[in-house]
């Protein structure tokens, strides 16, 4: 199969037309707090940029957050994070396995911001994410996912080593615009909606010239496609990042006598899974 034959689904993934980013309806203030909660969220794990398929891990990191797949019947629904018992505090990221990986680490960054702010001060027990809804808390989130991806101070130094030798963004070539875009997508692993909008929050430029120009977007990444192998694992639906499956196998087979201490130890190592959460799904199977 030539890495050609399905662009027409990449260029679809790629324009991500239904997220809604929203950023006139967010205040001065309130840009500037998610841009705080993104740059003190990746500081915990020492990271600046870029994160890409690493947010698994990261996230995963929380004792009391598991990432879950889920084969949703609805393409509009892109992710939700649930409490399944008001008394626990283990909540469950759930992610449409039928997004492209892109989508997923995108969805993933969103429900973390839900995991870290939506739940402080209520009393809700889960948050179903779609992320064209207008409602002004999933702007916030879409707003801190792309900041979380590709932060302030990454974009600024992008565009320094991209205008060396230009005045603006605006004079360089339309195709040389297309090509740093498609670079961001790939360098930080974030749809090229989120990539346009990021450039139009941080003032770099007009990203309506970039929209009304998107047949030339087509004929950039038809020519630079084959050139990016890690786009074909961005723009498939196998994501081996999430061992959820593991949280549940591994006390299971503990429990019956199918490992032992050792067995587990590895495993764990193996996987990099998190001890603690292996340990509560022991104590939860006896």
């Amino acid at each position: 199969m030539k890495a050609t034959d399905n662009i027409d689904e990449i260029i679809t993934n790629l324009s991500q037309s239904e997220y809604s980013f929203g950023s006139e309806e967010l205040s001065v203030s309130e840009i500037r707090q998610i841009k705080q909660q993104a740059k003190n969220s990746r500081g915990i794990y020492g990271v600046n940029a870029p994160v890409g398929t690493n947010i698994f891990s990261f996230i995963a990191q929380n004792d009391d957050l598991i990432f879950q797949l889920q084969n949703f019947k609805s393409s509009e629904l892109d992710a939700m994070i649930i409490k399944y018992s008001p008394k626990s505090p283990r909540k469950y990221i759930i992610i449409n396995s039928e997004k492209p990986l892109i989508n997923q680490i995108f969805a993933a960054a969103h429900e973390y911001y839900h995991y870290l702010y939506s739940f402080t001060g209520n009393t809700k027990d889960s948050i179903v994410c779609s992320f064209n809804n207008k409602d002004k808390e999933e702007i916030k989130a879409n707003r801190f996912a792309a900041e979380f991806l590709l932060p302030e101070e990454a974009l600024n130094s992008e565009k320094i080593q991209l205008l060396k030798y230009q005045d603006s963004f605006e004079k360089l070539s339309l195709a040389k615009q297309i090509l740093f875009c498609f670079s961001l997508v790939v360098k930080y692993s974030l749809p090229l909606k989120a990539v346009i909008y990021r450039l139009k929050e941080e003032n770099i430029t007009n990203t309506d010239f970039l929209i009304e120009n998107y047949d030339e977007v087509k004929k950039i990444l038809l020519e630079v496609f084959g050139e990016y192998p890690y786009i074909k694992e961005l723009y498939s639906k196998q994501n081996k990042y999430i061992n959820e499956q593991l949280y549940d196998l591994v006390p299971l087979l503990y429990n019956k006598g199918r490992l032992d201490d050792s067995t587990l130890n590895e495993i764990i190592k193996k996987f990099g899974l998190s001890e603690t959460k292996i340990k509560e799904g022991l104590i939860a199977d006896e």
